[in-house]
């Protein structure tokens, strides 16, 4: 008997079955399913519909489906519609009217829905265990640079002096937020859509209660319409995956600069770069290129996954078989540019004396402009002054540091032997805020992070 034959009398057609056919997309879904029906059974066994020994025997038959999945033996596909009819078919296969009884009471559109959120709970934290390895990896080489001076940059021009360590901290913190995101989505989908239905709830006396927490969840979706018919755990958890992969993206694109000959900054270790199939000379940051055209990938995947829902009446329509393909390739490739990042990064060398000549004098140009505010001299002012007097160092293709004593004391006479302070370390050390540079300052965000690493790990 097929899935729709007391309705639908014709076999489909070969080209509706392309379309509708979602097993080789949900196959993977089969564990939570497997987990889903297990709870379910249990739950017919409480109004009746199974005795304890016909309990025993579906519960028996859906371990050895699960026993095959994990053997693949689903090499090649069966022809079924999608896991569900999949699981359902082959207990059917094994118990008879025993295994059809099992969805009684309930709808595909809140077992996926349910499969769907169980499949988030098991993934989410172990991608976010991940991003903890990639912040801890940061952190390593962050203190090994946390006194390596570099240009810091605004609009891809040199602006002011800082660390590599305080600018690879950056990325651990803005991480760090990428795994909260995740943690406070996973708040909203541990709800259990099962005993929903279709739309209009289980027509029979389930404890929708019981089912939740047998799961693992922490309580049902309040309302039985919204529990099929709405989306929002796949659209946030891939709109916080694109933020984060965007982030990678960014910082990826900021090695691939730091690679190129101009800068020098770093190098790649091997197995992380490739060459030219043409040009000898050639080393590339493939990686980091890869890390950042992926991004746009996932960033499809959470606009394909917003655009699927917005024209959709409730409860259920077909469109949303396709969030899985969806959410799938997202989640699989923010597993894999954390792990290459982490990787590469970890592997990569940091040229500091490359850094070093890159320093150059104009950096201190808003130091000037602080001490000569220290004197009294109003913000705007000074700023005005070190501008004309870096603009004149400039038309005789001087910097800052180039400037005599004589010429810094002429242009600011507030300022007695000034070029004594005019130094990068000074002027990272000189910002010692919440958040900055400094070496106190960092070693409090070091602190930090070190400390809420610590209490993730042991509290997850």
């Amino acid at each position: 008997m097929t899935l729709y034959e007391g309705r639908i009398g014709e076999k489909a057609d070969a080209l509706m079955d392309a379309i509708n056919r979602s097993l080789p997309v949900d196959i993977r879904l089969l564990p939570y399913d497997v987990a889903t029906n297990q709870v379910w059974a249990r739950e017919l066994r409480q109004i009746g519909v199974y005795n304890e020994a016909e309990l025993a025997s579906v519960l028996d038959a859906l371990e050895k489906i699960l026993t095959q999945y994990r053997a693949n033996a689903f090499t090649p596909l069966p022809d079924d519609e999608d896991v569900h009819t999949l699981i359902e078919r082959l207990l059917t296969e094994s118990l008879g009217e025993l295994g059809a009884r099992i969805h009684t009471g309930r709808s595909r559109n809140d077992q996926v829905a349910c499969d769907l959120r169980l499949f988030l709970m098991d993934r989410l934290p172990q991608l976010s265990a991940d991003i903890r390895e990639l912040i801890a990896a940061l952190l390593d080489i962050g203190r090994e640079h946390r006194d390596t001076l570099l240009a810091g940059e605004t609009h891809l021009q040199p602006a002011q002096p800082i660390t590599l360590g305080h600018f690879l901290l950056s990325l651990a913190f803005g991480l760090r937020r990428d795994v909260l995101r995740i943690s406070d989505a996973l708040q909203r989908i541990r709800r259990c859509p099962l005993g929903s239905g279709a739309l209009a709830g289980a027509g029979f006396t389930v404890d929708r209660e019981r089912l939740s927490h047998e799961l693992g969840f922490d309580a049902p979706l309040e309302n039985s319409l919204d529990a099929t018919a709405d989306r929002d755990a796949a659209q946030e958890t891939v709109g916080a995956l694109a933020i984060m992969a965007t982030r990678l993206s960014r910082y990826a694109e900021q090695f691939i600069i730091w690679t190129s000959p101009a800068f020098g900054y770093v190098r790649f270790a091997d197995r992380w770069s490739t060459g030219s199939s043409m040009m000898p000379q050639k080393r590339n940051p493939d990686a980091m290129e890869l890390i950042r055209a992926k991004a746009a990938r996932v960033i499809g995947q959470s606009t394909a996954l917003l655009t699927l829902t917005k024209g959709v009446p409730l409860a259920y329509a077909k469109d949303l078989q396709e969030d899985k393909t969806a959410l799938f390739d997202a989640l699989d490739t923010a597993f894999l540019i954390v792990n290459v990042f982490r990787e590469a990064t970890a592997s990569a060398t940091f040229n500091v004396e490359n850094m070093l000549a890159k320093l150059g004098g104009d950096l201190l140009a808003t130091d000037l402009a602080d001490l000569l505010t220290q004197t009294g001299v109003p913000f705007r002012t000074a700023h005005q002054r070190v501008a004309r007097f870096v603009g004149l160092l400039e038309k005789d293709h001087r910097d800052l540091l180039s400037a005599t004593d004589d010429e810094l004391n002429e242009a600011f006479p507030e300022l007695p032997a000034v070029k004594n302070k005019l130094t990068f370390a000074a002027a990272v050390s000189r910002r010692s805020v919440a958040g900055g540079p400094s070496p106190t300052s960092l070693e409090a965000q070091f602190a930090q992070l070190t400390a809420w690493l610590r209490e993730m790990n042991m509290t997850k």
